[in-house]
């Protein structure tokens, strides 16, 4: 068959965020395999072929590979959420494919695991509950973050003031075990996106509004020093990694990493007139960093905002 001729590339997730990526992905040149669980999704007609499958389904997913005869010599890539890099993962074992380890990606994504992992390292985190059966023991002088331990999404992650206890949710896609209790820490707010020794600094305003920024208002040695040396000592340095951390008096914290694309850096570069699709997708499948070329620092005078319904709009000061 004429697509055996050409490397073949699984993309996880064909919403209308991952076209962009999908259409430099064929620019390459690729062969492109494209799973979703709708059968109407929009990324379906840029693919070569298309199975209708859940990204969860990695063992539906692996047979129907081989039977289509991909290979340890193919691809695989996805611009969707950080549980399909998960099933990848899997994949990726058994086609016999250098990618990420499963299990540090677990212990990234799993808070609970990430926690233990991050103090392992020497690396700071609010003061932590791990609730069993729902159990939250509080100061009700203080305030609390309630988050789940797969949890990414803020309609899953809950405030607590003034002793005010809300109702755990009946239904959380992101739970597994454990529900976190966080204390909150009292500081500024960074977004960082890392890739290599590259790092990219928004700082924030609100949940929603960021700045651009070359440097932390304190620790940045420190900062910059640990989180790469986590990124390359886990072998994370190959992926655009998200941390967000907070900055006190004392010292700072580490409360999330992520692995999904990242949407400030996504909207700045775009505005910027630079490719961040090609970027990507560059750096998944040719191992080339072309994020090198980009600087934050002539971009100080741009306010990224992200909008209720997700999308997010640049303003110039």
């Amino acid at each position: 068959m004429k697509y055996s001729l050409k490397k073949k590339v699984l993309v996880v997730g064909l919403n209308y965020d991952q076209i962009p990526f999908i259409n430099i992905i064929k620019k390459i040149g690729f062969f492109v395999i494209g799973v979703d669980i709708n059968n109407k999704a929009p990324g379906i007609k840029y693919c070569d072929m298309f199975y209708n499958t859940s990204y969860e389904n990695y063992e539906k997913i692996y047979l129907y590979l081989k039977k289509n005869k991909f290979s340890s010599n193919d691809y695989l890539f996805t611009a969707s959420s950080q549980n399909s890099l998960m099933s990848l993962c899997k994949i990726a074992k058994k086609f016999n494919i250098k990618f990420l380890d499963f299990n540090i990606l677990d212990k990234c994504i799993d808070k609970t695991k990430m926690c233990k992992l991050l103090k392992k390292d020497k690396i700071l985190i609010p003061n932590t509950q791990y609730l069993v059966n729902n159990k939250i023991k509080i100061d009700k002088k203080k305030t609390y973050f309630l988050k789940s331990d797969y949890g990414k999404s803020p309609k899953y992650c809950y405030i607590i003031k003034n002793g005010k206890i809300p109702k755990f949710p009946t239904k959380d896609s992101f739970f597994r075990k454990y529900f976190l209790l966080q204390e909150k820490v009292n500081g500024t707010h960074y977004r960082i996106n890392l890739l290599r020794d590259k790092m990219f600094i928004f700082k924030k305003k609100t949940d929603r509004i960021c700045k651009p920024d070359y440097k932390f208002s304190s620790f940045d040695k420190s900062i910059r020093v640990k989180l790469r040396s986590f990124s390359k000592k886990y072998k994370l340095n190959n992926f655009l990694l998200k941390f967000d951390i907070i900055i006190d008096n004392m010292g700072w914290y580490l409360i999330d990493i992520g692995f999904d694309p990242p949407k400030r850096l996504e909207a700045i570069m775009q505005y910027k007139n630079k490719n961040f699709y090609k970027a990507y997708v560059y750096n998944w499948l040719k191992n080339k960093n072309l994020f090198n070329k980009f600087n934050l620092k002539n971009c100080e005078n741009l306010i990224i905002k992200i909008r209720k319904n997700g999308q997010t709009e640049i303003l110039e000061k």
